[in-house]
């Protein structure tokens, strides 16, 4: 479906921020974001040039990460969280501290669900 957002920019901006707010600040996989906000008829590409922009402003901070595995290739490995202090933390070192362990949360789980037969 590819229906056209009436969000404008800032909206897109907006609605990214709440959606990792949302979480209690946790970060979140690019995809999920992506599912998040296609609920409010914010497509790929916008969603895409709100984080570049949020990103480029230091608000937000995005990772890509890396898995070996064949059946993982192709997908978007890359989190988002908000670039925010934690408990007076540097806030870009919050952030990759928020990003590690979503990524490791994630890893632990799918290394030990995924079977290749």
């Amino acid at each position: 479906m590819n229906e056209q957002s009436n969000v404008g920019p800032s909206g897109a901006k907006k609605a990214i921020i709440d959606a990792l707010r949302h979480r209690a600040k946790k970060a979140r996989f690019i995809t999920e974001l992506a599912a998040t906000l296609a609920r409010s008829h914010i497509g790929v590409e916008q969603m895409e040039q709100a984080l570049s922009e949020l990103q480029a402003e230091g608000i937000v901070m995005i990772r890509d990460h890396f898995c070996a595995d064949p059946h993982l290739e192709g997908v978007d490995l890359r989190i988002a969280t908000l670039a925010e202090s934690a408990d007076g933390a540097d806030p870009q070192m919050s952030a990759i501290r928020e990003i590690d362990n979503a990524w490791d949360k994630w890893l632990a789980d799918y290394l030990a669900n995924h079977r290749c037969g």
